[in-house]
């Protein structure tokens, strides 16, 4: 709470000293960029992030493509309010100055964008290594098939490269340790890398908060494992929630950081109430069936925020599993230099038409999922029926969709 309390004290402190501005001059980095037009008037829209936070802007001014560079520009503030400020806002501006590009990011944005022959694909390798903006096509195709948690850098795919981590710097750490410090504790040495590596990552992506949930869950694991603490506590989901709300309370007005939380907590809730069984058969059948809660579990939520469906989601419990080997492929292929090995398949992929319709769940269903997650913490029947309300829900779906066409 002293926490929370000196984080929106600080805010408050630079949105007071923003107002007392008449027009602040503020330097950004052009999150995205795209054109609208009203009243026969077409005009560009700026997603901008700012030291101070997120905002959106729009001008009149012929610009050419600004997309991830720094510019300077300033911004009215006069009809901003303290909440609007918190959780991302909309301000006129003027004067926009663009400033030298030279940034690491840029030269990284460019060495995978030189691999690929076409922008849909290099932007599309972007938004799943940077946490970049997923192209239009391709979130178009993340909605049929229910995999956009694959493309939203998070604590699956951080899992994935904490792993290749592990293995990788076992590989230098175990001889050296055999030769110089047989005393170190291994697992506690290459897991603090691991960790200052994730922060590191951290550091170079445009914004992710699914990836500043995952992070900042795996730091206080490993403290607790170093202080000798359980960690397998769904209490350790709730405290990582507090502090990050402590320290960005922005986030508290994130779609993505709430999916994010909500699919931990229902892995959380199928470990406790679902005990992993011995042998290699059943331990594969108890991923398979993780898989399929977690999926069905979120049905409800997910379709409340963004209505397109598709029976074609269900390929996402096929496209989940071999999203791990894939993953660790691309990335070693782009530091290799032969990013686009995979981009004919995928592109022809892009190109195979789908239908959706559309299933609102409404907002009785929606706080209905929200309370049996809560009490699902305690009780085993409330994570069972809420499992039959998804299913049900995603039963509904398919009749409609195939009704529908």
């Amino acid at each position: 709470m002293l926490l929370c309390c000196f984080t929106l004290g600080f805010k408050s402190y630079q949105f007071h000293t923003l107002k007392s501005q008449q027009t602040p001059q503020i330097k950004a980095e052009v999150l995205l960029q795209y054109t609208k037009t009203k009243n026969n008037k077409t005009y560009f829209v700026l997603k901008l992030k700012s030291d101070f936070g997120i905002f959106y802007t729009t001008t009149y001014e012929d610009l050419r493509t600004i997309k991830h560079r720094q510019v300077l520009l300033r911004i009215v503030l006069k009809n901003v309010g303290f909440l609007e400020f918190l959780k991302g806002f909309y301000a006129p501006s003027f004067n926009i100055v663009l400033l030298q590009d030279s940034t690491f990011k840029t030269a990284l944005r460019q060495n995978i964008l030189s691999q690929h022959s076409t922008q849909v694909m290099g932007e599309y390798y972007l938004a799943l290594f940077l946490a970049d903006s997923l192209p239009k096509q391709w979130r178009d195709l993340a909605q049929s098939y229910g995999i956009a948690h694959l493309f939203a850098i998070s604590g699956f795919h951080i899992g994935i490269l904490s792993a290749a981590g592990f293995f990788i710097l076992g590989l230098l750490y175990k001889p050296l340790q055999a030769r110089f410090f047989p005393f170190r504790n291994y697992f506690f040495d290459v897991g603090f890398i691991v960790v200052v590596l994730q922060l590191a990552y951290y550091s170079i992506l445009t914004q992710s908060p699914s990836y500043l949930r995952a992070m900042t869950m795996s730091a206080v694991a490993f403290f607790m494992l170093w202080k000798g603490i359980n960690i397998w506590r769904i209490e350790m989901l709730f405290w990582c929630v507090a502090i990050l709300l402590a320290l960005f309370p922005q986030l508290l007005f994130s779609v993505g950081f709430y999916f994010s939380c909500l699919g931990v907590l229902y892995i959380a809730l199928f470990f406790k109430y679902f005990k992993s069984p011995k042998g290699a058969l059943k331990k594969l059948l108890y991923g398979i069936a993780l898989n399929a809660s977690t999926f069905f579990q979120m049905s409800i939520i997910v379709h409340y925020f963004f209505p397109p469906f598709s029976p074609l989601v269900l390929l996402s419990l096929l496209f989940t599993p071999l999203f791990m080997l894939y993953y660790p492929f691309v990335l070693l292929a782009h530091l290799l230099g032969f990013g686009g090995v995979l981009d004919a398949p995928l592109v022809w992929w892009l190109e195979i038409p789908t239908r959706t319709i559309v299933l609102n769940p409404g907002i009785y269903a929606f706080l209905l999922c929200n309370a049996l997650s809560l009490v699902a913490v305690k009780y085993k029947s409330a994570f069972l029926a809420l499992l039959a309300l998804n299913i049900m829900c995603f039963c509904y779906g398919v009749y409609l969709y195939f009704y529908a066409f």
